[in-house]
């Protein structure tokens, strides 16, 4: 399984590390869109889902879901939101109507998140976001 974390916090890189520990991922990092872009551009072999935070600096995560889909090599890769913001926030309404595959919301339990990136490995996009 190959995972593309987009966070700006540090503490939340490392829960999320200790989270899939046990399931031996390749977990690549990036501290906001501008270096997920520049991870995504620099590899051949497409991530299998890209957990995604909606608040960063420089670009945030509606700007990286459009960036993304002007990429067509990895524009199909289900992205799971990981976000504090409420579902009537403008970003996390934009976020979804850019076709996230699940919502996550922080503080998530780290079995919550795997469960979730376990299914969206396994069967791909839904088109519904998930509600834990």
């Amino acid at each position: 399984m190959r995972l593309l974390l987009v966070e700006d916090s540090a503490l939340i890189r490392t829960v999320t590390h200790l989270a899939f520990s046990q399931r031996e991922p390749e977990l690549r990092e990036a501290a906001n869109g501008v270096e997920a872009l520049a991870t995504l551009a620099g590899t051949l072999q497409p991530f299998d889902v890209i957990l995604l935070d909606l608040q960063m600096p420089d670009m945030n995560g509606v700007e990286f879901l459009r960036a993304l889909h002007q990429r067509p090599a990895h524009r199909a890769t289900p992205v799971v939101v990981a976000t504090r913001e409420s579902d009537t926030s403008p970003l996390l309404v934009e976020a979804r109507r850019l076709g996230v595959a699940a919502v996550v919301k922080k503080p998530w339990k780290p079995h919550e998140l795997v469960e979730v990136v376990r299914q969206e490995c396994g069967g791909g996009r839904t088109g519904k976001p998930s509600s834990t």
